[in-house]
């Protein structure tokens, strides 16, 4: 065991040192999306008013980042419901609604931003806070 311990432990203690750096990596190549038209910081998405309006939609400044998006109302928002199978879009209520019991209310448009929990037979599960 000796003669193991001789030989295998200078030897494992030579893989843990560092091998030295020959040349310095070379920078990575800066990342860039590809804009399609004129890109602004009021529109950084390139939202297209008159198509989203046409689409049924209106342009909102929504999240943390008050970014403009086209937002689609739903027709049943607001409404109450115990289940996503009710509504439109989602069943929302708030994050610590419980877990049985829930009633909840339809959401109102297409882009759901804050803090809520969907509504599931009757259930608050899946709490998320969307920025």
């Amino acid at each position: 065991m000796r003669r193991f311990a001789a030989i295998c432990i200078p030897l494992a203690m030579a893989a843990c040192v560092p091998a030295p750096v020959t040349e310095a990596p070379a920078d990575p190549a800066p990342v860039t999306a590809p804009v399609s038209g004129p890109q602004s910081v009021a529109n950084p998405r390139n939202i297209d008013p008159a198509a989203c309006e046409a689409s049924g939609g209106h342009v909102d400044r929504r999240g943390r980042g008050q970014f403009e998006t086209c937002v689609h109302p739903y027709g049943d928002a607001g409404q109450s419901c115990t289940d996503n199978q009710q509504c439109d879009g989602k069943c929302v209520a708030e994050p610590d609604a419980g877990m049985t019991g829930v009633v909840g209310e339809c959401q109102a448009d297409d882009a759901l931003f804050g803090c809520y929990a969907e509504v599931v037979d009757g259930a608050a599960v899946r709490a998320i806070c969307v920025d």
